[in-house]
């Protein structure tokens, strides 16, 4: 193959089009997506690439991206509408500081009311932000924030007037967050109802989006709850589907079925009073029945296999008792161990350290035929070296596996092994040919297993440094808001978003590159990050393109491990095509926002308007309670807001101006910034403080007011 060299400038480079995304067309107060992002990881590891794939071949091997008609990428210089644009399925969240904005301020947005109660179905297709109202005629709202929110007061279930309240809550924040015992793990933000404690007449509906992997049916969702914050317990409900139908009769409101909930990933939670909390958690899925002395067998649907015979009596009284089975896949034991040993499903009694009365009798599968002490490596010809494992820990104490063959007979019937226990405890069968080492694989696995599987989305955002070099910033999001506030401000462009993918909490995740682009790394580094639910987890690095007379696009990898060999096939877990968006030149400002024009505003009264505008974008929801802080009445609120019935930007905008009015000399930009901190909207300080405000040496002392003087002046002085 011969390659022809050809003279490339800059002048010769053809602008790359970005491709027109679709966008939605809906209130502001439904897309006003506050974020509730944490720590922003900056450090970049780095990686290596060993494959030149090209755009042609990228787009024969496909990826992962959101098919067209779900995806909504940025629009270059619509910086407004790109804030608002649609975002995860998950991603309408509450900023780190709107907990304590909401408990300061109630948004006059009531539920509307008429006089019979078939005027109810009006409340269906509401919007709540924090509360609303609901009285004995009952009603139906949705939150704003949070596609998927909902909560069903029927009617005559209210026995009073009542503001119903809604917000979402750090798990961190709490003094007792809810106990997660190992393998279970929140897939929700913690859920703030109330009034707390507040009894209703009959049973009311609480629907909460979710975030959890369940893997078919080997995973559930339990409901926790805590009333005071400090305890928590489990939530029980015996509602079944056919007496929710009856009972929202007369509302226009439909309930989806359990099968339509699953693939939503919406937890619904039915209750006759609020607790103070309610917590989301996915577990590994649990039979659990009442035993008492006549025994009982409890049998497990994950593995069929697996039993729990109870004898009469087992027990003095009647209890609950469940029985987990949690699968382990060959292919995992092969990547983690080898061929070292194989396992069996891993079963667990609860309430675990409770003594019997009489041994229990617990069955389980055998695991498959170790291939280690085989000359030909193959499963089944050598006879099985089984250990029976047990950890008696319970709570969250985490486990500790002992080898209890010795003390524990074994019995052989038809492919599963059968023993009795006077305790409940966690038991696992291997099949090891290196008997010592038998516990040391087995904890070394079990930490892979214990990870909970989420729902995550990978975005990924680019700038152009220059015509060859390009910033890049991937993200692995479950609630998080995608329009990131750091990237619109930095002018960065979202150039991929991926479906739904499976990840595991707490694990790396390795990035490759591959096409026309190439990471700028040292030799022999990774690009990793670690993925956390709930939590920003970002990665940025730098690519170049390889080759400039072609199109600048290329593969990122995410992979599970790192890369070891060259050459060597992995499974992705996501893969995402890119193409790197237009370098723009005679740029004046770097980091210049997407709304900036280059040449910046003319007038010093545009420049103010502009100035106000950006603030404005940001404010959003809080701008009620930033003019509470600059003492506006509840009625001029009001006003505003009946002149702006439509935009939260447009009224953020004319309290601005109001504001300058009324202050004049004094409606400068520290004291803007001083009042902004007391509502703990400290992205727009840091944007206030940023190089983007400085327009003509307009300093924090400099007043709004002082521009449109001077522009009336100037117009004065042409009359």
């Amino acid at each position: 193959v011969v390659d022809t060299l050809r003279p490339m400038t800059d002048e010769n480079l053809t602008a790359m089009t970005v491709t027109e995304k679709h966008k939605i067309n809906v209130p502001e107060t439904m897309n006003e997506f506050l974020d509730m992002s944490d720590d922003e990881g900056e450090d970049a590891m780095t990686g290596d690439t060993d494959k030149y794939l090209r755009p042609q071949d990228l787009k024969e091997l496909g990826d992962d991206s959101l098919p067209q008609e779900g995806y909504m990428g940025f629009s270059i210089g619509a910086r407004s509408a790109s804030l608002r644009s649609f975002s995860s399925d998950r991603s309408n969240t509450l900023n780190r500081s709107s907990f304590a904005r909401d408990s300061m301020m109630i948004e006059e947005i009531l539920a509307p009311t008429k006089d019979t109660v078939r005027s109810i179905p009006c409340l269906s297709h509401q919007l709540f932000l924090v509360s609303f109202m609901v009285d004995a005629r009952g009603g139906s709202m949705r939150g704003s924030r949070h596609n998927g929110m909902r909560i069903i007061i029927p009617p005559r279930k209210c026995t009073a007037p009542t503001r119903i309240t809604c917000r979402l809550a750090k798990r961190h924040k709490l003094a007792y967050p809810p106990p997660m015992v190992e393998g279970e793990g929140l897939v929700s933000r913690l859920v703030e109802v109330g009034p707390a404690g507040a009894q209703f007449l009959g049973p009311v509906i609480v629907e909460i989006p979710h975030f959890g992997s369940m893997r078919g049916k080997e995973r559930e969702l339990i409901v926790l709850r805590s009333d005071n914050g400090d305890t928590w317990k489990e939530h029980q409900s015996d509602a079944r589907p056919e007496d929710l139908t009856e009972l929202l009769s007369g509302m226009d409101e439909e309930l989806d079925s359990p099968a339509e909930l699953e693939k939503k990933r919406i937890c619904r939670i039915v209750t006759r009073d609020f607790p103070q909390y309610f917590a989301v958690v996915s577990r590994i899925k649990q039979e659990s029945n009442h035993m008492g002395p006549d025994g009982g067998v409890l049998s497990s649907t994950t593995v069929p296999m697996v039993q729990a015979s109870f004898p009469q009596g087992a027990l003095t009284k009647k209890i609950r008792v469940g029985l987990q089975a949690q699968p382990v896949p060959d292919e995992m034991v092969r990547a983690v161990l080898g061929n070292r040993a194989t396992f069996s499903p891993i079963v667990t009694v609860e309430p675990r350290r409770r003594k019997f009365h009489k041994p229990i009798t617990m069955t389980i599968p055998v695991p498959p035929r170790s291939a280690e002490g085989h000359p030909s490596g193959h499963r089944g010809d050598s006879a099985p070296c089984l250990r029976l494992l047990c950890s008696i820990t319970g709570g969250t104490s985490p486990a500790q596996w002992e080898d209890i063959t010795g003390t524990t007979p074994l019995s052989f019937v038809t492919d599963c092994v059968s023993f009795t226990t006077n305790v409940s405890a966690r038991f696992w069968l291997a099949d090891c040919h290196q008997i010592p080492e038998t516990v040391s694989l087995a904890s070394q696995l079990y930490r892979e297993l214990i990870c909970v599987p989420y729902l995550a989305k990978f975005v990924v955002f680019a700038k152009m440094n220059d015509a060859v070099e390009s910033r890049l910033r991937c993200f692995c999001m479950t609630d998080d808001k995608v329009d990131k506030t750091l990237e619109q401000q930095e002018n960065f462009e979202e150039v991929a978003r991926s479906k739904d993918i499976e990840v595991l909490e707490g694990k790396p995740i390795h990035v490759d590159c591959y096409g026309n682009l190439s990471p700028l790394t040292k030799s022999g580094q990774q690009l990793v990050f670690n993925f956390y639910s709930f939590k920003e987890n970002r990665l940025p690095f730098n690519v170049k393109i390889r080759d400039m007379g072609q199109e600048p696009c290329g593969r990122l990898s995410f992979l599970k491990e790192a890369k070891t060999t060259k050459g060597l096939p992995q499974t992705a877990i996501c893969n995402l095509n890119i193409t790197l968006p237009t370098h723009k030149k005679n740029v004046n400002c770097v980091d210049e926002p997407l709304s900036f024009a280059s040449s910046g505003p003319q007038s010093p009264c545009e420049r103010t308007d502009l100035r106000m505008a950006i603030v404005a974008d940001h404010l959003g929801l809080s701008w009620t309670e930033l003019a509470r802080e600059l003492n506006f009445t509840v009625d001029e609120i009001n006003h505003i807001r009946l002149e702006n019935p439509n935009s939260l930007t447009a009224q953020s905008f004319m309290l601005l101006k109001k504001w300058v009015s009324r202050e004049g000399k004094n409606a400068t930009t520290d004291a803007l910034t001083a009042v902004l901190t007391k509502v703990n909207r400290m992205d727009i300080v840091t944007l206030l403080e940023g190089p983007i405000f400085d327009y003509g040496n307009i300093s924090g002392t400099r007043s709004f007011a002082d521009d449109n003087a001077v522009f009336r002046d100037q117009a004065d002085g042409k009359v």
